[in-house]
Formats: structure tokens, C-alpha cells, sequence
């Protein structure tokens, strides 16, 4: 458990595979659009493919709002033996900057450090530096460049 600069308790857990998908499909759509700025490149059935897929790994930041419980973060990957793929990291725009980021990877990073996972890979897009800065900070480097990876804009990463 960690506060935020909001001094609310920020939850940090991993999704159980036996949660309502349709419902948690929603609600990590609607934190990934809170988080972009021009909306999630994802559709809500994107998300929950994700959770019916065994090799997939989702972690949520949540913090306590009129008693119910608002995810705020989230990180997804997928796990095939020792490498792991980070598909999507988003912060609700109104709590970045207060390491909920850095607290999702930490969890993420321990889980599959005790599945024995050696590789992780990640895309970013190349204006993003805070977010590079956030992975430098966590240990990872540039092993290559995706040239137009990415649209709307169209952006290397």
C-alpha cells in the first residue's frame, strides 16, 4: 500500500482470471482513456481478449472513491517462458506524476522475476521522454528502433 501525492491509498493488485471480464473489460477501458490523450488505441473487447488469454498478466493501481474502488493505472503483459511483452502502461491523466507508474512495474517486474522471466520487452514512442526516463530508471535499454510503429500521429518508437 502507498499513498499518492493525494495522500489517497493507492492498491496496487494483480487481476484474478475468475473476475467478471465483460465488467473489468469496461473499467480498464475507461482508465486507459482517462490516461491518453487522444483515447486508448484499444476497444473494450481489446481488453478483455486480453484477460481471456492465459499468458497474459494485468496489474491495476486503484485508489478508494465514494467507497467504490477506481482504477486509476494499469500495466498489461503477456509471458511466454522467460520473455515478457508489456503491451500497455497508463496512468489517469488527474494521478500521474505520482509514481503509480513506477509502483505498477515494481509489481509487474517481482511477478515475473519469480517466473523465472529473463527478457522484457516494451515499445515507446520517441516524443514520450517521460516515460523513457521512467524505464531508464527501471533498468531498461534501447535495443532497437520500430520505424512508424505507431499512428495517430504516425511515430517511430
Amino acid at each position: 500500500m502507498v499513498f499518492n501525492n493525494s495522500n489517497d491509498l493507492v492498491i496496487i493488485r494483480k487481476i484474478n482470471k475468475n473476475e467478471n471480464r465483460e465488467l473489468m473489460a469496461e473499467r480498464l477501458f475507461e482508465t486507459a482513456n482517462a490516461g491518453f490523450k487522444n483515447h486508448t488505441p484499444w476497444k473494450a473487447k481489446h481488453f478483455y481478449h486480453t484477460l481471456e488469454t492465459t499468458n497474459s498478466v494485468v496489474f491495476t493501481a486503484s485508489v478508494e472513491n465514494n467507497k467504490n474502488e477506481k482504477i486509476i493505472g494499469l500495466i498489461i503483459a503477456s509471458v511466454a517462458i522467460t520473455e515478457a511483452d508489456i503491451y500497455m502502461v497508463v496512468v489517469d491523466e488527474e494521478y500521474k506524476k505520482n509514481r503509480i507508474a513506477y509502483q505498477l512495474f515494481e509489481h509487474l517486474i517481482e511477478y515475473l522475476r519469480e517466473r523465472e522471466v529473463e527478457t522484457i520487452y516494451l515499445e515507446v514512442r520517441v516524443s514520450n521522454h517521460p516515460a523513457i526516463s521512467l524505464y531508464e530508471t527501471l533498468g531498461f535499454k534501447q535495443v532497437g528502433d520500430r520505424k512508424a510503429y505507431y499512428s495517430s500521429p504516425v511515430e517511430d518508437a
